[in-house]
Order: C-alpha cells, then structure tokens, then sequence
C-alpha cells in the first residue's frame, strides 16, 4: 500500500536531495576477478530508513574487477559497498575484499570479507583452486582436482522486484569446475575462455585453470528509494 520513487544508478553520478528526509538505499560494489580461482562477489549494503540531508550525493558506481584485480567500491553520501576480492593466480592466496576471492592450488586459503558486507573465499586443494565468497554465503573449498563453488549473493527487493546480487564465482580444477553462485557469479573454465561476472550485480569474474587468468567481474549498482 506503500508508494515509492525509486532511483537506480548504473554509472556514476549525483543524488541532488531537495528536501531532506529518510531513504532506502542499496549499494553493490563491483566483483573482484578471477584468477585460478573464482573472484569474490561485491560487498552488499542495505541501509534503510536513512535520513538524507538537503545536499549534492556524489554517487559512485564500483567498477568489476579486471583479471585478479579487486573490484572498486560503490558509494553514496557516507554510505558505501567494497569492491569484491580477486581470486588467486595458481599458488596463491586470495585477495580480501566485500566478499574475498578464492585461495588457489596447494592448499592455499581464501581471502576475507567485509563484516557485514560479504563472506570469505573458500581453500584450494591439490589440483583445483577454491570458490569466491558471496555477500550471503562462502566460496567452497577445493577438493582433490575439483574447483570450488561460489558463495551465493543475497536476495533484495527495494525495486519491488526480487534480485539477487553479490555472487561468487567458481573455481578451476584439472578435471571439474566449480559452479557459480547466485546473483552474478559465474562457472569456472577449464580452457583458454573466460566467464565475466553478472554486470550491475557485483558478480565475481569465473575462475580459470588452464593458466589461471580469470574473468572480469561484474560491475556494481546503487538504488536509492523513498516515499512518495
């Protein structure tokens, strides 16, 4: 019974607030990259019932990350998401971030999430490489020679239609892949092509095994809502 006018940023711009008053916003950082292993998801803010002065908001928009890389954060007024943590390259440990990428090959561990904005990469085995954390779950391990799955993001309805956004992706083994979470997360790749994370869903980039050079991930988004 509600009304709202509801604003959705895919790029960076600003919020121009007339009259102040208590909004919704919801801000996504760009997913991380993948390596080896899956990239982790962009971190997810929900703030509700905020209260917004009379102002100018600068809002940015989180760019995914490139191969390994850290996807950036997005941000409005005070308020912002962190990038999601690049999986790592073979051996490697993953990268911190919103929500941490996946550990890579012998063992290595995932990276760290944001409390309260992400989950931790999973741990790489033997002969695979782990899966990126999501906004609601952990990247899996590793096992034996097969890649890890990603952690799935979370679900948010501040546009009245349900999306899920923040997932991690999987991580590349000798003989299976791992699978992407939900919102954004994609499959790992055995060979020489690569998979992106979900675009305007933080989605973390797939993880690659062949020679661990992963896909992009995807680009963040904020939206911004209020009573009307």
């Amino acid at each position: 019974g509600q009304d709202y006018k509801v604003h959705t940023f895919l790029s960076d711009a600003n919020l121009v607030v007339s009259v102040a008053g208590e909004v919704d916003a919801l801000l996504v950082g760009g997913g991380g990259g993948g390596g080896a292993a899956g990239g982790g998801g962009g971190g997810v803010l929900y703030a509700t019932s905020t209260y917004f002065a009379v102002a100018t908001n600068t809002v940015v928009v989180g760019a995914g990350g490139t191969t390994l890389s850290n996807g950036q954060s997005s941000s409005i007024g005070d308020y912002y998401a962190s990038g999601g943590g690049g999986g790592a390259q073979s051996s490697n440990i993953g990268s911190n971030g919103g929500s941490g990428g996946g550990g890579g090959y012998a063992s290595k561990v995932g990276g760290s999430g944001d409390t309260g904005l992400g989950f931790s990469g999973g741990t790489g085995a033997v002969s695979a490489a782990a899966g990126g954390g999501g906004a609601s779950a952990s990247g899996t391990d590793a096992s034996g020679s097969t890649g890890g799955n990603g952690g799935n993001g979370v679900a948010n309805s501040i546009t009245g239609t349900s999306v899920t956004y923040g997932g991690g992706s999987g991580g590349g083994g000798q003989y299976n892949q791992g699978t992407a979470g939900t919102g954004g997360g994609v499959d790992a790749v055995f060979d020489t092509n690569v998979n992106n994370g979900g675009a305007n869903l933080g989605g973390g980039g797939g993880g690659q095994y062949q020679y661990s050079v992963g896909g992009n991930g995807g680009s963040g988004i904020v939206i911004v809502r209020y009573k009307i």
